[in-house]
Formats: C-alpha cells, sequence, structure tokens
C-alpha cells in the first residue's frame, strides 16, 4: 500500500477515473439518502453528470490506455454508477432490497480495489479474491437478468446511447473474470478464497430455494387437508396458520405482488408490467427471482396471497382499495391537539395532516393528481367524531352518512368526477380509514380527523394513548402537539413537554407515533351531558361476579400457549369435559394431551367457532391470542361466516377467558359485539376463579354501557334537570357501544342498517358499521347525493366547545331571556319617567 501514492501520482488516468469515481457514487448516495426531495427533473439531471463523467473518462481511455485492463475496470464502473442513477428517473428493475444494496457496494468497492491488487499483502489478496468471487456472480445474476433487454438496447443507441448501459454488467462480469483468473493463477490458497466467494452465495440461494419449496409444499398440504375434510374455513385462512411465520415466508407470499418475479411466458425477466393491488413499491430480490424459477409457483391467486398478508403480517392498510395511486405521496406536517377530560377518563384528540405531493410540477400533470389514504388505529373502544378538509384554503366540516351514500359518493367523484372529496370509514380492529382526493404538486391538502377515547385505568392511575396512523410516509414530518386539561391532575408525567400556560403543555418534535401520558385518576364528576331528553351520567365501574361452575370447557389452543400454562391449568379442568378444535370438536384427555399440543402448537392463531360450543350458558371457553389473524369481515362468503350468521341473532350468553391482554381481531370484534362476557388474568386467576365458582357478570343492558378498560359505567337517563358542562363525548362513547351491541347479531346478514341505528349514530355524529363522515366540495354534491344537513345531531365535535349542548326547548328559554334583557335595557336607557 506505500507505492499507492506514487502509482496515482505516475498515472493520471487511474487517477481522474478515481476521482470521477467517488464524485459520481457520492452524488448517487446523496439521491438515495432521502435528504432532499427529488423530483424526476433532478434525479435526470444527476443522471446526466454521472453519465458526461462516463462518456469523459471513456475518451481518455480511448486515447490513452485502450489496452490496460484496469481503466476499461474504472470506466464500467462508471457506467455501472451511471446506469443505477438512469434506473432513478427511468425504471429499468425495481429498488433493490437491503441485502442486494449492500452487496453492490461490496461488489463495486472490490472490482475497483483490485486495479491494485498486487500492492496488497497476501491476507488482503485472500478477502479481496473472496469478494470477486461474490461480485463475478452478481455481475453475471445481472447480465443474465437484462437479456430481455439487449435488443432494444441495441436498437436504441442512436438515443445517446443511454440504452448501452445495459451491457454494462456483462462488461463488468467479462472484467471480473479476467481480473480473478490474473489473481489466483499459480496460487492454490487464492484459488480457495474464490472458490468460498463463489460458493457462499450459490449456498445461500439454495437454502432458499428449498425454504420456497418448503413453503410450497406447506401450501398445497394445507389446501388437500382443507379440501378433503370439508372446512369452512376458507382455505387461505388454514394456510395463514399453518406455514411459518416469518421474514422468508413473507417474501414468499409477497413474490409477484411486492418482489419481482422470473416470468418465461411473458418477456422473461422484464416484460411483467402489472402491478398488483397492494401499495407497497415493487423490489428486486435476485433470490425470489431465482427461486420463482427453480421452486415452481407457489399454488395460490393474487387475492389469496393479500388476504394472507393481510391476516399473518397486519397488511391490511396496503391491502386497500385505490382509485388512484398514492406513491408520490409524504406527510409533510402533523398538528395534533388533545383535550383530556381526567374526571370523565376520556379524551379527545385532533390531528391535522398535511399531504404533500412529490411529483415534479409540470411533469406529468396529466397522472399528477393522487390520493391519499390513511388508517388511523385508535385505542380500544374510541370513536371518530368529526373530519374537516380544507378547500381552497377554507376548513369544510363534514356530515354524516350511511356508510353506502358516503362509498357511493366518494367513488363518482373521485372514480368519474376527480375534485375534492374527503370519507372517514369504520374499520374492524380499532381502525378507521380516511380518504382525501385530489393531492397534487400544484397544492399541499390538509384534512383533520377528531377522534373520541377512553382513557385506560390500571389501578389508581388513568392513562392517556395516542392514535397512529399507516400512509404517506411521515418521515421528516414536524409534529407540533398540545395538550390541555378540563382539570389539573395529579401525579401528572408528561416527559418532552413544556407549560406554555395554566394546564397547557406543548412540544415541537420530530412525528412520534406512540404518545401516552400517565396521571393520577380523580374522583369521577357527577355531572351528566343532557341531549335530546335524555341525559348521560358516569359511573365507576365495579366487576361484579356470578356463580359459575362450567359443565364443559373449551380450550383454543393456539403457538401462543405455552406448555407450561397447559399443564398448569389441567389439573383444574381434567375433571370436567375438555373440548378443544381441530377443523372439528374433538375431545382432549391425559392420553392425548402431548399429541394435541404438539399439533395445535404449530398454529400462528386460532379461529375457534363459538357456533358450534353446546349449551354455552353452561360452558367457559379458554383462550390465549396473537395479535393478527382475519377479521370477522374476512370471513362473509365462508362456510365458517354463514354458520356464524346463523348463530348470532340468537346466541346464549358465553362465559370467556382469555390468558393475557392479548385479542385476535376476529375475538376483538366479537367483544365489541357482545357475543360473550370477557374475563382476562393469568392462568392462576383462572384457577381461582374455577375453584370459586366465580366469574364476570355482564352489567350492560339497553341504558348502560361498560367501559372495562376506563372503570367506567356510562347510563342513560330520562332526567335532563341535571343540566351541566359535562362533554358531549359520553353520548358518543355510549352511542357508539350501543350500536355495537345491537350490530353483533346481524354483522354478516347487513340488516342492521336500520333506521333507529342510523338515527343513534346520527345523534351522536359518529362513524360506525352504519356510519360515515364525508366532507363534498359543494352544497349541490351533497343534494346531488341526497346527503342532507345532519340534524338533532351533536354535529363535528371541536377541541374548542366540548361541553353540554342546550336542549331545543333550552335554546328557546335563553332566546326569551335574552329578549327581556334587552327591553328592559332600551326602556332604562330611551323611556324617560314621567315626573
Amino acid at each position: 500500500m506505500k507505492n499507492l501514492k506514487a502509482i496515482l501520482f505516475e498515472d493520471s488516468v487511474l487517477k481522474l477515473g478515481l476521482i470521477l469515481i467517488t464524485i459520481s457514487a457520492g452524488l448517487f448516495v446523496i439521491e438515495e439518502s432521502g435528504l432532499f426531495e427529488l423530483t424526476e427533473g433532478i434525479a435526470f439531471g444527476a443522471f446526466c453528470f454521472n453519465y458526461l463523467a462516463s462518456l469523459v473518462f471513456f475518451f481518455v481511455v480511448i486515447f490513452k490506455g485502450f489496452k490496460r485492463l484496469h481503466y476499461w475496470v474504472l470506466l464500467l464502473v462508471l457506467w455501472f454508477i451511471s446506469a443505477f442513477a438512469l434506473n432513478l428517473s427511468i425504471a429499468v428493475f425495481n429498488t433493490s432490497v437491503t441485502w442486494l444494496s449492500v452487496v453492490i457496494c461490496i461488489s463495486t468497492i472490490a472490482i475497483i480495489s483490485s486495479v491494485f491488487i498486487n500492492e496488497l499483502g497476501l491476507r488482503m489478496k485472500h478477502v479481496l479474491v473472496f469478494f470477486l468471487g461474490i461480485a463475478f456472480l452478481l455481475f453475471i445474476y445481472y447480465s443474465v437478468y437484462l437479456t430481455s433487454m439487449y435488443l432494444i438496447g441495441i436498437f436504441a443507441a442512436i438515443a445517446l446511447g443511454f440504452s448501452l448501459h445495459v451491457f454494462v454488467p456483462m462488461g463488468l462480469a467479462i472484467a471480473t473474470f479476467l481480473t480473478i483468473r490474473k489473481a489466483v493463477r499459480g496460487n492454490k490458497s487464492l484459488k480457495m478464497a474464490l472458490g468460498a466467494g463463489l460458493l457462499l452465495p450459490v449456498v445461500a440461494c439454495s437454502i432458499f430455494i428449498w425454504q420456497w419449496k418448503s413453503i410450497n409444499n406447506g401450501v398445497n398440504l394445507a389446501i388437500n387437508h382443507n379440501t378433503l375434510s370439508e372446512g369452512k374455513l376458507p382455505t387461505w385462512v388454514v394456510i395463514s396458520q399453518s406455514i411459518p411465520k416469518n421474514a422468508i415466508a413473507q417474501r414468499i407470499i409477497k413474490a409477484g405482488i411486492v418482489y419481482k418475479t422470473a416470468n418465461l411466458s411473458d418477456s422473461w425477466f422484464w416484460g411483467n408490467w402489472n402491478k398488483a393491488s397492494f401499495d407497497e413499491p415493487m423490489q428486486h430480490d435476485p433470490f425470489i427471482v431465482i427461486a420463482s424459477l427453480f421452486g415452481g409457483d407457489l399454488n395460490l391467486d393474487e387475492k389469496e396471497r393479500i388476504k394472507i398478508l393481510e391476516a399473518m403480517y397486519d397488511s391490511r392498510h396496503q391491502a386497500q382499495e385505490r382509485l388512484w395511486s398514492g406513491d408520490k405521496l409524504k406527510t409533510a406536517n402533523v398538528i395534533t391537539n388533545v383535550k383530556i377530560f381526567p374526571e370523565y377518563r376520556l379524551a379527545y384528540t385532533e390531528k391535522t395532516l398535511t399531504v404533500h405531493n412529490t411529483e415534479n410540477r409540470g411533469v406529468r400533470a396529466w397522472l399528477s393528481k393522487q390520493e391519499a389514504i390513511y388508517t388511523f388505529h385508535v385505542p380500544e373502544g374510541s370513536v371518530v367524531s368529526s373530519l374537516s378538509l380544507w378547500i381552497d384554503g377554507k376548513e369544510q366540516k363534514s356530515r354524516l352518512t350511511t356508510q353506502a351514500k358516503a362509498d357511493s359518493a366518494y367513488h363518482e367523484i373521485v372514480g368519474v368526477e376527480q375534485y375534492d372529496p374527503s370519507v372517514i370509514h369504520w374499520q374492524e380492529g380499532n381502525t378507521v380509514t380516511a380518504r382525501i382526493f385530489p393531492c397534487t404538486p400544484e397544492e399541499n391538502r390538509k384534512f383533520r380527523v377528531g377522534i373520541t377515547s377512553p382513557l385506560r385505568k390500571q389501578g389508581d392511575m388513568l392513562t392517556y394513548e395516542s392514535s397512529y396512523f399507516d400512509g404517506p410516509s411521515p418521515g421528516g414530518a414536524v409534529e407540533a402537539i398540545q395538550v390541555s386539561f378540563s382539570r389539573m391532575p395529579e401525579g401528572l408525567n408528561m416527559s418532552g413537554f413544556d407549560e406554555i400556560s395554566n394546564g397547557i403543555y406543548a412540544a415541537d418534535r420530530p412525528y412520534q407515533p406512540d404518545e401516552q401520558i400517565t396521571f393520577k385518576a380523580p374522583p369521577l364528576a357527577s355531572v351528566p351531558f343532557t341531549f335530546a331528553g335524555k341525559g348521560y351520567q358516569l359511573k365507576d365501574y365495579q366487576p361484579q361476579t356470578t356463580s359459575f361452575n362450567p359443565d364443559a370447557i373449551y380450550l383454543d389452543l393456539n403457538a401462543s400457549w405455552t406448555r407450561s400454562e397447559l399443564d398448569e391449568l389441567w389439573p383444574a379442568i381434567k375433571t370436567k369435559k375438555v373440548y378443544y378444535y381441530d377443523g372439528k370438536l374433538e375431545t382432549l384427555t391425559e392420553e392425548n394431551l402431548d399429541h394435541v399440543y404438539s399439533r395445535m402448537g404449530k398454529l400462528n392463531f386460532s379461529m375457534f367457532p363459538v357456533n358450534e360450543i353446546k349449551n354455552p350458558e353452561s360452558s367457559l371457553l379458554i383462550t390465549k391470542c396473537a395479535e393478527t389473524s382475519p377479521n370477522l369481515g374476512d370471513l362473509d362468503e365462508s362456510e365458517f361466516g354463514k354458520a356464524l350468521t346463523s348463530y348470532l341473532p340468537d346466541a346464549k350468553p358465553l362465559q370467556l377467558y382469555n390468558i393475557g391482554t392479548n385479542l385476535t381481531p376476529y375475538l376483538k370484534a366479537l367483544k365489541e359485539m357482545r357475543v360473550f362476557t370477557y374475563n382476562e388474568g393469568d392462568v392462576a386467576t383462572l384457577q381461582d376463579g374455577l375453584a370459586k365458582h366465580e366469574f364476570t357478570r355482564s352489567q350492560e343492558d339497553s341504558t348502560h354501557v361498560v367501559l372495562a378498560q376506563s372503570g367506567l359505567v356510562i347510563e342513560q337517563t330520562a332526567d335532563t334537570l341535571k343540566a351541566g358542562n359535562a362533554p358531549d363525548h359520553l353520548l358518543r362513547l355510549f352511542a357508539y357501544n350501543d350500536i355495537m351491541k345491537k350490530v353483533g347479531p346481524h354483522y354478516f346478514d347487513k340488516t342492521y342498517v336500520q333506521p333507529d341505528i342510523i338515527d343513534e349514530a346520527n345523534e351522536a355524529f359518529i362513524a360506525s358499521p352504519v356510519s360515515s363522515l364525508i366532507v363534498l366540495e359543494t352544497q349541490k354534491d351533497y343534494e346531488r347525493f341526497g346527503i342532507d344537513e345532519n340534524k338533532n345531531s351533536l354535529q363535528n365535535a371541536s377541541a374548542k366547545s366540548s361541553g353540554a349542548v342546550p336542549e331545543p326547548g333550552e335554546w328557546l328559554l335563553i332566546l326569551v331571556v335574552i329578549a327581556v334583557i334587552n327591553f328592559l335595557v332600551y326602556k332604562n336607557k330611551h323611556v324617560q319617567p314621567e315626573l
């Protein structure tokens, strides 16, 4: 290495090549870093610089060192960088996965370093030759991958030679081969290092192909077994339960949807331009391309794969239906305004988001309109109670209508007419989906979502949990957050906030999806909220037990259970009839316990059919859950769903005990619909309940709603004499939970869309299974789609006014009093007294 400076000093061509490579590579890294907004114009300008640098060095090599292999190596590296720079503005191949990007960098460094191989010590030569072996295979792969473009590359070369970039990997493969042959000639140990470098990628790829075939075999077995057993669950659900849940399995399921595959029936590797209906950028992983050639096609269509991704990897947001692309959108700014009511154990959160379209202005203007889709994850029991969209710089508040009307209006305007709407729909699993259109490069779009949430109570502490979202990336977004309290609590923990005035705290920071604020729980307020002739008042929730000695135990077994938990529980239940579900109800005994656990413990999640429990009034269902599973709505058309449809309207009360706190989306939905009485805790608490015959008794009826996580009961009364300034969110939370109770029995047959339920949602102005919030551009649009202004309703919630709303009669009384006061004041000023 001591001769390196001398070599560079003597060889100006070598020095120039290294300088140009450093500049080109540095420019490319800056482009890819995301430090600034990369438009198509900037990307193409950067490519032109890289291409010009390679052309300059090309003529230098032609005239000063045509026969020097090292010069050609540096020239090919310059062209290689130029090819990737061109790919940023004219996509020839998809974004490289992380490991491939690392290998590309290492291979490029290795081939550049080979110029100085004669100056290296023996150990460094071994290291370099090892990496040259990896680089050689990489360049060979790209040479084959781009085969289908060679003819295009030749015929399109007249266009400034841009298309000749497709031949660069072939040139690098030849240059690497010549370099390796010269370096290892006559040296056995270097040949062994080369062999290791060649063998490592081949072994890794072979292992991946083996796993691909293993998963493919598992998929086929699941399909066969489900068919033979005439299973009621959809085949994709059974596959989701049984195949391994890991990063490799996820990549294999995403093959052809997110990851590029070989398509010999089209135009080899390059011809498949069809993008699946999945909102994730297409990526290039050589292992997946090769495995799709040699491992066989997965026996799953695109729809089934997407369903598996939704169920196993929480990919519901990416699978949302899109009317327009959203790949150029980012979340530029987040404003969070939180009003906490400690004495009512609830909070109201407004999130105002600014959406920015990064498309270059004027470039592809006809394609610049994009649709922003956000999925908000809200705390358990929360409900969306307001929506605003800024149109022409002015805030326009939403109206509430049925889901069907809102969906029809949005699709017509966005899909056909292409101007301003925004809509929010309720989704299962404590989520809502917001859609905003159009988002253009000329104007940032701003919208606001308001969320009413109960606080979580643990011991004597309350916790506020923020909502977070999936959607256009908030990377680099700044968040301004303000938190105020209706009454200052004790024991307040708000790290990172500054008190800007009495009881108001603020922070400016990069966007954070998770926010928790804790404080001591004060006594509950006794002041009710009154509206439309009814009052809504809070009471402390004191769990009550009922004497319950189950005749039968049903175990919902899956991979979440540990063997020690089952062994600990078994003595307490073995004297009863114990069942588990494996396609059908089976008896669990001491003799088959090991076999059953071994089999059922492989399931990623379980879908226990509560409809198959005989005598639910005297049965106990014990579960332990993962956090992922299909949603209840995913089972709509299946035999499983049809069986639930028949069962739910006349469902008898069932006791369910959850070991832990996690519930699958399937069970969360059934819990919200009050299909069972919910108990949770550890195994010891369950054993104690079984020994004492004590389990939770439901305290809900038509006028009482229990929010157990908040330690609350909301009571609806006919007494409106106690008027006060309680927040209107009491009515919103009561209505949401009451609607979910009413929806449950008819969830699958969709007959829950009834006038009384729609009226209840309208009164509370909340998003629910029957209602959505929508903003349209003009009054004529509302009239055209039959979306009337909401009457006898709380209207959109607001952080500025969350107190009681006067009754219609109270408004009249207020107006009369004001009129009398004005008359007396006028008379006092203008009427002279008689002398």
